[in-house]
C-alpha cells in the first residue's frame, strides 16, 4: 500500500510496554549472501521481515537459487552461479526494491554470473550513489551500463579475478560498496583495498564478523535489530517506560548499538535485566555531543532526543546523511522547523545544534519524505508530545514492519 494520500492518526500518549524487536537486516542480508554463495544447506535463521529482506529473497529465487522456508529461516539448497543452469533465460529482469544492500549486494554478487541482469529499484535508490561500486566491478571486466531500456543498471559477467592486483574500493560515500564486495567475492582470491572510510566503519566490521563466524560453520543466527530497539527506547526514555524482552546483550557489530551508552552518560535510567533490557524516562538528562558520522541511522533518533533534553546538544558530522533514502538531513531540519524546536544549522560544518525543552511541541500533520527513519522518528515527536497526523506511515516495512502495531497497541 503507498499511503501518500492517507493520514495515521497519531495520539499524545504514554508510553509502558513489553516488546519483542525484529532481527537485524544489516546482518541478515549480509549472511544472505553467504549463503547463496556457498549453498549446501547453508541456513539463515532468525529473519526479520524487512523488505530489504524479503526482496533480496525474492531475487534470490528469480536468478535461480533453491531456498527452503521454515518459519523465520531459510535453507539454500544449491548456489550463485552454478544455479544459472536452472534458468532458460539470458536476460533477467529483478525487481531490486529501494534498499542499500539489497542492490548494492546484489550487484555483486551477479557480477559473478554469465547471464545479463536488469535492476529496477524502486523509491529513490535510482538516484542513491553507486559510481563507487561499478567502477571496481568494471575493473574486474565486468560489463555494466546504467539507463539502457528503462533499467537502472544492465549487468554482464563473469568478474575476471586479478589475483596480482589490489582493486580500490571508495568509500566516502558508502562503506556498502566494500561489504558487497568482500562478501561476493569471499570464495575469491581477489583483494581489495578500501580508501577514504569516513563513516559507517562499524558496518565493515559486521562484514567482517559475518565472514568469519560463518567460514566453518553452515549457519547463521541473526540477532535483535538495534537500529529498530532506538525508537521504543527513546520514546520510554522521554514518555514512560518499556522492557524489550528480546535484548538481553549489546551487538557492538552495530553502530547503532551505541544509543544505549549515549544516553546512560546523558543520565537515562537503561538497566540489562533477567527479562530484557529496561528503560524507564526521568527527569534532568544531560544534553550531548555526538559525531553523527559513526551511526547515521541513529541521527533522527538523537535529533528527537535532543529536542526533549533541556539545553543544548550538538550533532556533528552530518554530511553521510545526504546520501539515504532520502536527503535525511533536510527532511530532519524541516521536522525541527514544523514542531518550532530551537536550533541553529551550520551548513560548512555539517552541525545541528538543538535547544531542547520538556514543554510539549504542538500538534503537527507531517507529510515526510518517503524514509523509514524519518517517517518513525516523526511518529516519536507526535506521540511524546500534542499528537497530530502521519503520511507514507507504510514505509516503514522496510526495516520494522510492525512498528506501528508494536507501538501503538495496548499490551
Amino acid at each position: 500500500m503507498n499511503s501518500e494520500n492517507s493520514l495515521y492518526k497519531v495520539l499524545p500518549l504514554s508510553f509502558d510496554k513489553e516488546i519483542l524487536l525484529p532481527t537485524s537486516k544489516s546482518h541478515a542480508n549480509r549472511a544472505l549472501i553467504i549463503g547463496a554463495i556457498r549453498g549446501s544447506g547453508f541456513q539463515v535463521q532468525s529473519l526479520p521481515l524487512s523488505t530489504d529482506v524479503t526482496t533480496l529473497l525474492n531475487c534470490f529465487k528469480t536468478v535461480g537459487l533453491l531456498i527452503t522456508h521454515n518459519e523465520d529461516s531459510v535453507i539454500f539448497n544449491n548456489s550463485f552461479p552454478a544455479c544459472e543452469a536452472e534458468i532458460k533465460e539470458e536476460i533477467i529482469d529483478l525487481k531490486t526494491g529501494d534498499g542499500g544492500t539489497t542492490n548494492r549486494f546484489l550487484l555483486a554478487l551477479l557480477s559473478l554470473g554469465k547471464k545479463t541482469y536488469r535492476f529496477f529499484p524502486s523509491e529513490k535508490m535510482s538516484g542513491r550513489p553507486i559510481d563507487d561500486l561499478l567502477i571496481p566491478l568494471r575493473k574486474l571486466k565486468v560489463s555494466v551500463q546504467t539507463d539502457i531500456g528503462g533499467a537502472w543498471i544492465t549487468l554482464k559477467g563473469p568478474a575476471q579475478i586479478n589475483a596480482d592486483a589490489k582493486i580500490e574500493i571508495d568509500c566516502s560515500k558508502s562503506t556498502q560498496f566494500a561489504s558487497a564486495l568482500m562478501l561476493a567475492f569471499s570464495q575469491q582470491s581477489q583483494q581489495f583495498e578500501l580508501k577514504n572510510i569516513i563513516a559507517s566503519e562499524t558496518y565493515l566490521k559486521m562484514t567482517e564478523h559475518v565472514l568469519s563466524e560463518t567460514k566453518l560453520k553452515k549457519s547463521y543466527d541473526v540477532p535483535v535489530d538495534f537500529s529498530s530497539l532506538s525508537y521504543p527506547l527513546a520514546l520510554a526514555l522521554i514518555k514512560g517506560k518499556v522492557l524489550i524482552k528480546n535484548c538481553k546483550t549489546i551487538d557492538p557489530l552495530q553502530a547503532d548499538s551505541k544509543f544505549i551508552k549515549l544516553m546512560q552518560d546523558s543520565g537515562a535510567d537503561i538497566q540489562w535485566t533477567d527479562k530484557g533490557l529496561l528503560a524507564i524516562s526521568k527527569n534532568n538528562l544531560k544534553p550531548f555531543l555526538v559525531d553523527g558520522s559513526q551511526f547515521p541511522d541513529l541521527v533522527p533518533t538523537l535529533v528527537f532526543m535532543a529536542a526533549h533534553i533541556p539545553g543544548k546538544s550538538t550533532l556533528k558530522n552530518l554530511s553521510v546523511l545526504r546520501h539515504k533514502e532520502s536527503d535525511r538531513l533536510e527532511q530532519i531540519l524541516k521536522l525541527l522547523k514544523l514542531f518550532s524546536v530551537k536550533y541553529s544549522f551550520d551548513e560548512a560544518q555539517s552541525e545541528i545544534m538543538i535547544e531542547g525543552r520538556t514543554k510539549a511541541y504542538p500538534e503537527a500533520s507531517v507529510k515526510p519524505a518517503r524514509d523509514h527513519r524519518i517517517v518513525m522518528t516523526a511518529y516519536l515527536f507526535l506521540r511524546a508530545n500534542s499528537g497530530g497526523s502521519l503520511a507514507e506511515y507504510d514505509c516503514v516495512e522496510k526495516s520494522f514492519p510492525h512498528f506501528f502495531n508494536i507501538m501503538c497497541n495496548s499490551n
